[in-house]
């Protein structure tokens, strides 16, 4: 077996179970020593404690009162000048070679850990090609990718091929991310959410409150759901509920360190499992996590010290020659290996998870318009104000407005033909509040959400979520919709929510249950005298469905036939190449769907791929999302499809995409 074959067996540590139980039986060490054996040791490395680690204060609450550290008989005395000291020193980082570390990594095939681990230690021209094209089957696979570009300071929402923060979030499933079996992929999900600033989404909050609810009784997590607490799972667990908003002195995050505590091995170290009946050697691995982990709660690695070892120095002593790091000590297992030498980089580094944040660009706002009758326009789009968002958004959404100027400074009088008359007019929300002030005078900061909308003074928005943006064939999808009252979401009881294969209206709980057929789904809600809520794309079975390949160049200065039952459709392209384009220019191609079938159809499109697409694509004269056509049995219709190139691209080389039309 060689170097590259142990990196797919540990990396699987944070990807499939199953994997990782045959890890565990065939590569766990066969000592030659006993368990206790004390390890020779390198010079300590001296860390001062590190506070108010990523953009959090250390103790936001803090009070003169004794919170545990974990070790026992010691404590910390939490006092304001006790925080002050934290904000002030940074950890002198450990003295093992960091920088042959990084030569060693440079050396071996890139992935998503060994980029945040270059990220860590602070190198140069750090490879990303392997980030552009990412194609996984599981959260864990998104989000290591997310974690990777945010490390690096790159946008995942646009960097690849398709939205990695997007794709992400449709494994929400009945309310936690991924393979309800497993807690490692809604770790790491939340993890990559709060490394692009959505920690407080709906799919890392829910992932949050399913790992808070599976925390084992001896205070660890394992990597399943009822499994057996790991030191690995559960310093991740600790990082990511820290990320979320849990307080390093709740009752949740002091027990899991005093598992850690408890698991801690003589040598100073730490075993993968403690209760483990394949072996309880000190790991690399091991170390690595929960030195990142303690890092993340504002502890001292260091401080750690059992019989004068620390989790520093024995992972000091892993390092060999040529920079990489023993997964155990050398000479005690035949399966040794390297694989864990960029965990142990970002430890040593002082670093915990997320590496790094990506934050967007100033002036890089989201913005939702809510028209009468539907959706005009949902993207990210630069601007100043309120105001400035939507004049900047109307080429890309294909949209005409009106701003009048008035003695009280300019307003927006009028999208399209919806005209302000009477009560009902334009009104805006930022982050679902309504501002005081006028668009033209409102400010944005980052991270800032607009959402405009048609109709009178005091609607309130309403909020669509789903269990599952992936389902089964016959399996049912949870519907909820709430509203904001300008300090809470509460239920909405009687809200229709439509796009679907019927309406459903809500219970006093906000919810509705469905068994949606076969298709992709574009669902929303509304409820008079509220605002038409999000749209959700539910994707269901493998759909009806035709692909087509969109392809663009940008330069600055056959047929198919897919049948189920009676439903057969056709379309008389098989990808769309705008060829080369300027900022500025604007290119149509047609192509004609053709109903084949027996039954009436309904069409409807999901585009994927570039940002370009997604956010300027038209279909017949409209935003991709509220394309809908109904085709009766043997009728074929034209389809114009437009892609308008903003004035203020700056992206060049070609982009691509698909374009899917479903049937139902």
């Amino acid at each position: 077996m060689n170097i590259r074959f142990f990196t797919v067996i540990f990396s699987s540590l944070l990807e499939k179970r199953d994997f990782f139980m045959k890890t565990k039986i065939l590569f766990l060490p066969r000592t030659k020593k006993a368990s206790n054996h004390v390890l020779d040791k390198l010079s300590n490395g001296v860390n001062e404690v590190r506070g108010a680690i990523n953009r959090r204060s250390l103790w936001p609450n803090a009070t003169d009162k004794f919170i545990p550290t974990g070790l026992s008989g010691r404590h910390f005395f939490v006092r304001g000048l006790f925080i002050a000291l934290a904000l002030i020193f940074s950890p002198i980082l450990a003295v093992a070679d960091i920088g042959s570390a990084v030569v060693y990594l440079q050396a071996q095939p890139q992935d998503a850990w060994i980029t945040q681990a270059l990220s860590a230690a602070g190198a140069d021209n750090i490879a990303t090609d392997h980030l552009t094209n990412v194609s996984g089957t599981s959260a864990t696979d998104y989000a290591k990718a997310i974690l990777a570009l945010a490390a690096v300071g790159e946008n995942p929402k646009t960097f690849g091929n398709i939205d990695y923060v997007a794709k992400l979030k449709t494994y929400l499933n009945n309310n936690q991310i991924g393979d309800e079996s497993l807690l490692n992929d809604d770790i790491w999900s939340i993890l990559a959410l709060a490394s692009v600033g959505e920690v407080n989404s709906n799919e890392a909050m829910a992932a949050k409150n399913y790992l808070m609810s599976n925390q084992n009784t001896d205070g660890g997590w394992g990597y399943a759901v009822n499994g057996d607490s790991d030191t690995n799972d559960t310093a991740a667990a600790i990082m990511a509920l820290v990320e979320a908003g849990i307080s390093v002195a709740d009752s949740v995050i002091v027990n899991a360190v005093n598992y850690l505590e408890l698991s801690q091995n003589n040598d100073g170290g730490f075993p993968y499992d403690p209760a483990s009946d394949w072996g309880t050697d000190s790991d690399s691995g091991s170390d690595s996590w929960v030195i990142s982990a303690l890092y993340k709660i504002g502890q001292n690695p260091a401080d750690w010290d059992k019989n004068n070892n620390n989790p520093i120095s024995h992972l000091e002593s892993l390092q060999d020659a040529g920079g990489g790091f023993w997964w155990v000590e050398p000479g005690t297992s035949e399966w040794n290996n390297k694989a864990m030498t960029a965990y142990a980089v970002i430890a040593l580094s002082g670093k915990s998870f997320p590496v790094g944040y990506w934050t967007a660009d100033s002036g890089d706002y989201h913005l939702r318009i809510e028209g009468q009758n539907n959706m005009i326009c949902d993207v990210y789009v630069a601007g100043d104000t309120a105001l400035e968002v939507v004049e900047n958004a109307a080429e890309i959404c294909g949209y005409s407005y009106v701003i009048t100027d008035s003695s009280f400074g300019s307003y927006l009088s009028q999208i399209n033909n919806e005209s302000g008359s009477g009560m009902i007019g334009w009104m805006y929300f930022v982050n679902y509040e309504s501002p005081l002030i006028g668009a033209a005078d409102y400010t944005l900061s980052q991270g800032d959400e607009v959402l405009w909308y048609y109709g009178e003074w005091g609607w309130q928005p309403a909020r669509l979520s789903v269990s599952a943006n992936n389902l089964a064939t016959g399996r049912s999808i949870a519907m909820t919709v709430e509203y904001f009252d300008g300090q809470a979401w509460n239920a909405l009881q009687d809200a229709v929510i439509k796009g679907g294969d019927q309406d459903y209206t809500t219970d006093a709980s906000g919810q509705a249950m469905a068994v949606l057929p076969d298709g992709y789904y574009n669902l929303f809600a509304e409820k008079d005298s509220f605002i038409r809520s999000n749209q959700e794309e539910v994707f269901v079975g493998d759909g009806i469905s035709q692909n087509i390949a969109l392809s663009v160049e940008i330069i600055q200065s056959e047929n198919s036939n897919v049948a189920g039952e009676s439903i057969i459709f056709e379309i008389s392209a098989s990808r769309l190449d705008f060829g080369k384009m300027k900022p500025g220019d604007a290119a149509s191609q047609s192509l004609d769907i053709i109903n084949s079938g027996t039954v009436d159809l309904t069409i409807t499109a999901s585009v994927s791929g570039d940002l370009l697409f997604l956010n300027n694509l038209r279909l017949d004269n409209q935003i991709w999302q509220n394309f809908g056509n109904t085709l009766a049995a043997s009728e074929s219709k034209e389809v114009n499809a437009e892609l308008n190139i903003p004035e203020n691209y700056f992206g060049s080389g070609i982009k691509t995409g698909e374009l899917i039309f479903w049937a139902r």
